[in-house]
């Protein structure tokens, strides 16, 4: 199955976007060993961890790296989880780009110089493209406040995370256009049917560059990295 990978802020509208496409818990999750081709991959999120290892949500962080690369690992091999997509052959929903920005706003918060973090993304499997969620610093800020007016989302408030994630946001896009990737930022002040087209219609496109999925991805790296579990 081909993927778009859906980044932004806390609250720049990336559930909003994606989750009438596809809900974040809608695709069942293969207990497998990642892709061998993503081995590098792999064992460049191992340094990041190394790197960040005293940053108080550690483990966190570590909860949902594991559950992001099971998650686009089972979309890039496909197999019988296409026929859940009802006719949906593209994945839309935030996957290894946000994960990336979850290890640079970490790094930022603890002064580790940012460059560090090229890699991830000169590394990351790709598909079709990135599509980055864009709005207004002051809109987000309030977003991200009337989730504490909910009990519900009162633990979500993640401003904070917001100006430590916005130079991750500009390096991940800068590394993914040098690589020739397909970059999409989508406004999503706009309004949300017509923003969420514009993901739609950028997920159509062939593209002209090798992608990280297919078969070749059913086979699995020989052992898995020190953070697997």
């Amino acid at each position: 199955m081909r993927f778009v990978d859906v980044c932004g802020a806390p609250g720049s509208g990336k559930s909003t976007l994606c989750d009438p496409l596809w809900m974040p818990h809608e695709l069942p999750i293969q207990d497998r060993l990642p892709p061998a081709a993503w081995h590098d991959f792999l064992n460049e999120i191992t340094r990041l961890f190394f790197l960040i290892k005293k940053h108080p949500t550690i483990h966190a962080a570590h909860r949902m790296n594991l559950r992001s690369i099971r998650k686009m690992a089972t979309v890039a091999r496909d197999g019988p989880f296409k026929a859940l997509g009802g006719g949906r052959e593209v994945y839309i929903q935030t996957g290894l780009v946000q994960r990336g920005l979850g290890f640079g706003w970490r790094m930022n918060d603890m002064g580790i110089d940012l460059n560090e973090l090229r890699h991830y993304f000169r590394l990351m499997p790709t598909s079709i493209g990135v599509a980055v969620t864009k709005c207004d610093p002051e809109v987000v800020k309030q977003r991200n406040h009337d989730r504490l007016k909910v009990q519900a989302t009162a633990h979500e408030n993640r401003d904070f995370m917001v100006p430590l994630m916005q130079p991750a946001i500009e390096l991940a896009t800068e590394v993914l256009r040098e690589r020739g990737i397909r970059v999409i930022e989508i406004d999503t002040e706009r309004p949300i049917e017509e923003a969420r087209q514009s993901l739609i219609d950028f997920s159509r496109a062939e593209v002209d560059y090798p992608t990280e999925t297919g078969p070749d991805c059913q086979v699995e790296v020989l052992s898995p990295p020190p953070w697997w579990g």
